[in-house]
């Protein structure tokens, strides 16, 4: 019985933690097309590996920016500046 519980519980995190990953993903690759014609190129000139790299990148400025928010929230919530 408790096996079944945990055995669910894990699935439905996995699930999430997916969701998520998807998310960030799809918000990435969209600021890398941004990013991408502020520069004045097209998405055609650069291939699936230098892509690849620009939508990382977007990824990791996206999965910091989840950190810094709440933590900066705590921070005014307590007073810290």
């Amino acid at each position: 019985m408790l096996r079944a519980v945990t055995n669910r519980g894990r699935r439905a995190r996995e699930r999430l933690t997916g969701e998520v990953r998807g998310r960030i993903r799809e918000r990435a690759i969209k600021k890398a097309k941004v990013r991408i014609a502020l520069h004045g190129r097209k998405i055609e000139d650069f291939s699936e590996d230098e892509l690849e790299i620009v939508v990382a990148d977007e990824e990791e400025k996206i999965r910091k920016q989840l950190w810094i928010v709440p933590l900066v929230a705590v921070g005014v919530v307590l007073g810290i500046t």
